[in-house]
């Protein structure tokens, strides 16, 4: 054995699994590099508009605007809140983890752990949006947290 990689030698396979995730998030690394290049263009090409224009206020003086992320497009528009009161109908209270599990059973997902959590955080986010609207309310909490309909 030459060089001293004795550990590589004794863990090929997590060795290479780690160097190719690691190629992969340098390559998305290097991709959003760019586009920070050509956004930091437009917002020059922005300010300078703006300076022709004798605008009020500097474009630097301009606060940026929180991005809200893209919908996968799993859901369309008021589906996660039907979803939530028909599992509150058939049931007295509801997870989370519950709605997750029947959500990508129906929408034949399988097991991806990237769309669970997706959805988990999703429903989430919703049901916190419903109890605070005063349609239905949390009992208990962390892991173990259900949901009710309003009484």
């Amino acid at each position: 054995m030459t060089g001293g990689h004795k550990e590589t030698d004794d863990h090929p396979v997590a060795v290479s699994a780690l160097s190719r995730k690691r190629a992969e998030i340098a390559g998305i690394i290097l991709d959003l590099e760019k586009q920070i290049v050509a956004h930091r263009a437009d917002l020059l090409h922005i300010d300078n508009a703006l300076r022709l224009l004798n605008a009020p206020v500097p474009g630097s003086a301009i606060p940026p605007k929180r991005v809200r992320p893209r919908q996968q497009g799993y859901f369309v528009h008021g589906e996660l809140s039907r979803r939530i009161f028909d599992a509150l109908r058939r049931n007295e209270t509801v997870s989370a983890a519950e709605l997750t599990e029947t959500a990508m059973r129906d929408k034949g997902l399988g097991d991806d752990k990237e769309i669970r959590q997706l959805f988990w955080r999703r429903f989430l986010v919703r049901l916190d949006q419903m109890a605070a609207r005063g349609h239905i309310e949390r009992i208990g909490s962390g892991q173990g947290v259900r949901w009710q309909l309003k009484s």
